[in-house]
């Protein structure tokens, strides 16, 4: 989904949650990866490209490992992908417990299709 350089993290404790963004500049393009323990969020400045319930990974890309959210460091080369969760987390119901509403985002899930939905 985007590969770069991580040229930013920002990160608190409220409420027990790790919460922040994080910065990946690439080719052209910079993406933002909001997160509360895991990444719940990942855009562009065209707009959002996934969100939770669909899972965003972070990989080191040269190792392919796996990079938390407290293991998320400037300077890092990334990978971020996306992977689609079962589609029974997408009911209604299912959003309603880990949609981005649930986390205080004010917008629909997404889920990746290799398109960018923009905001109006």
């Amino acid at each position: 989904m985007f590969t770069g350089k991580v040229v930013d993290v920002e990160r608190g404790t409220t409420a027990g949650f790790a919460r922040g963004n994080a910065r990946v500049e690439g080719t052209g393009d910079t993406l933002t990866l909001s997160f509360q323990n895991e990444h719940l969020i990942a855009r562009t400045r065209d707009g959002v490209l996934v969100t939770t319930p669909d899972l965003i990974i972070v990989l080191d890309a040269e190792t392919a490992e796996p990079i938390t959210t407290e293991g998320l460091r400037y300077g890092q080369r990334v990978r971020v992908v996306a992977a689609p969760s079962d589609d029974r987390w997408h009911a209604p119901e299912a959003l309603a417990m880990v949609g981005p509403g649930y986390f205080g985002y004010e917008m629909p899930s997404h889920r990746f299709d290799g398109t960018v939905e923009v905001a109006a």
